[in-house]
């Protein structure tokens, strides 16, 4: 049997319970490494707008969380290589239902940075909680 998951109705609901396990879990699990509670990276915000342009593109059946690593300094700017922190960030993409990524364009969303050979990304630089969040 060969079923498409790629579709527009993937993943479920969560109950609130079920929801505040997984996290309790993800932080028990930092607090066991000696993390405090501020020396970690719980989240990401993202904001509508953003995700709405990944949504719009011709074809995007979802997204993707793509789990990522990148060096910063203490106000979370990317640094060189080996300076400052690695730290754990995420990216999103669209997805089409072949399963393929869909990388967004600078011509398509008005990006100064993106590069100019028309090479697609991803959102991504969220606000991370808990530094940027009340819970």
């Amino acid at each position: 049997m060969n079923v498409n998951v790629f579709t527009k109705d993937a993943g479920r609901i969560l109950s609130p319970k079920e929801a505040q396990s997984l996290k309790n879990t993800y932080k028990e699990r930092k607090l066991a490494a000696h993390l405090k509670e501020d020396e970690y990276i719980r989240s990401e915000f993202f904001g509508a707008d953003q995700i709405a342009r990944l949504l719009s593109q011709p074809g995007c059946v979802g997204l993707r969380i793509h789990h990522a690593k990148r060096w910063e300094d203490t106000n979370g700017k990317p640094t060189e290589t080996g300076k400052g922190q690695l730290i754990p960030r995420v990216l999103l993409t669209g997805v089409d239902s072949n399963g393929d990524d869909m990388p967004i364009y600078a011509d398509i969303v008005g990006l100064k940075d993106m590069p100019e050979n028309g090479g697609g990304g991803a959102v991504g630089d969220g606000w991370t909680c808990p530094q940027h969040c009340r819970n």
